[in-house]
């Protein structure tokens, strides 16, 4: 059953600084020692899968912090899996994920919607980044030259923080306040919080439709019918469906369904890196959105390559558990 709510109405958090007590993760010294117990409960089999997925990669990355994934139901919201792991006393243990600080870094899928939702640009409409640095924005690869003249669509593709910089100042300068309330929205009042931008993007999933990120169990809730007018969310999935077979995030991809992806990598407190990389399939028909959360100390740093194959292994896990079906053959 789904219920109508207003969209401040947010799963509640835990306290900053709050850590959860239970298993904690020693490193393996042999076999047995690696099968390590699931964190939480809200599907056992798949949050044991995942602990133990997340068990056999962060001993080969050390500086490795944080490790978070959720997966969550597309059309109902709810958390069907929550696995945090964080580097503390020598050892891997459980802990909530409470960071909430103003990040400069673009979060380009709502900025990609805001923009089309003006009217005044396309999926199409080109930008020239020239080398690739736009006052004090630079793209990944300015060193490089940047990407030159670049269409939005492929911005989205391959991460161009210069496009869509550009594209907002195009749009939104003298009236940066809509833009914000407008991203705001789209974020479920919670701009700054890993749960803002998973509600966002399940709803990209879900055509539209918001709802909130529920406990298993819980009766799903409808936040928000209908974020943007329906063609500038199916653009947006053209787009993030372009990101992962064909852009940054091809890690993501999946040999069992088609994904749909997009990330992200800002600077931390204490010169972390944080990448977050949210995707959901099938891409045709979306069941299941997740993200994948890392935070490391300085370079490299790549959502699309450290952060894909978590997701792409969490997606066999559900394959595997619940029957996912394949993609149609092209």
């Amino acid at each position: 059953m789904l219920i109508l709510a207003s969209c401040t109405d947010q799963l509640d958090q835990p306290d900053k600084g709050e850590v959860m007590e239970g298993y904690a993760i020693q490193a393996p010294t042999n076999e047995s020692d690696s099968q390590i117990e699931p964190l939480r409960h809200n599907d056992t089999r798949l949050e044991a899968g995942i602990t133990r997925l997340l068990g056999e990669v962060l001993y080969d990355f050390m500086d490795w912090s944080k490790a978070i994934v959720y997966v969550v139901e597309t059309k109902t919201g709810r958390l069907k899996a929550d696995v945090s792991l964080k580097w503390r006393g020598g050892k891997w243990v459980p802990f909530t994920d409470t960071y909430d600080q103003e990040q400069s870094t673009m979060m380009c899928g709502p900025t990609y919607l805001a923009l089309l939702s003006s009217g005044k640009v396309t999926p199409g409409s080109m930008f020239d980044t020239k080398s690739g640095v736009y006052g004090d924005v630079r793209d990944h690869n300015w060193r490089r030259g940047g990407f030159g003249e670049i269409s939005l669509e492929r911005a989205l593709c391959v991460w161009s923080q210069v496009t869509f910089a550009m594209g907002k100042d195009y749009v939104y300068r003298g009236n940066e306040a809509a833009y914000e309330t407008l991203v705001r929205a789209y974020l479920a009042d919670n701009p700054n919080k890993a749960m803002g931008i998973l509600t966002f993007y399940n709803a990209i999933a879900n055509n539209g439709c918001m709802v909130k990120i529920v406990s298993e169990g819980e009766d799903g809730i409808v936040l928000q019918e209908q974020i943007a007018e329906p063609e500038h969310i199916k653009a947006l999935q053209v787009g993030l469906e372009h990101a992962v077979s064909e852009g940054l995030y091809r890690k993501a991809g999946n040999d069992n369904v088609k994904v749909s992806a997009c990330g992200r990598i800002f600077i931390t407190k204490g010169n972390h890196r944080r990448m977050e990389l949210c995707g959901y399939f099938p891409s045709e028909d979306p069941q299941y959105t997740i993200m994948v959360v890392l935070e490391k100390e300085g370079l490299p740093a790549s959502a699309g390559s450290m952060c894909g194959p978590i997701l792409s292994s969490t997606i066999d896990l559900l394959v595997n558990l619940y029957g996912v079906q394949k993609s149609a053959e092209d």
